[in-house]
């Protein structure tokens, strides 16, 4: 789950459950936009993971791995990435 989503979610549960914000109105409008907005966007900091060199293919990664004597982390599931299934 990424930052992003943490972020979204935890506004959309603000909003559900009525909680105290930050930004005064839970509901977003015209006058808060651009606070939510820049709430619920990234910083770069935690974009970070973007810049790691991921690999697609399984067994290249392997050799890479091994001539540079690094870790492999193999992410796999089923289903949908969101939970839509």
């Amino acid at each position: 789950m990424t930052i992003k989503t943490v972020r979204s979610t935890a506004v959309v549960l603000a909003l559900v459950l009525g909680m105290p914000s930050a930004f005064g109105q839970l509901v977003p409008d015209a006058t808060n936009y651009r606070r939510w907005i820049e709430f619920i966007t990234p910083s770069e900091e935690e974009r970070s993971f973007e810049r790691i060199g991921w690999r697609h293919q399984f067994w290249p990664a392997v050799e890479e791995a091994r001539r540079l004597g690094r870790p492999i982390l193999l992410w796999t599931m089923n289903g949908h990435p969101l939970g839509c299934t």
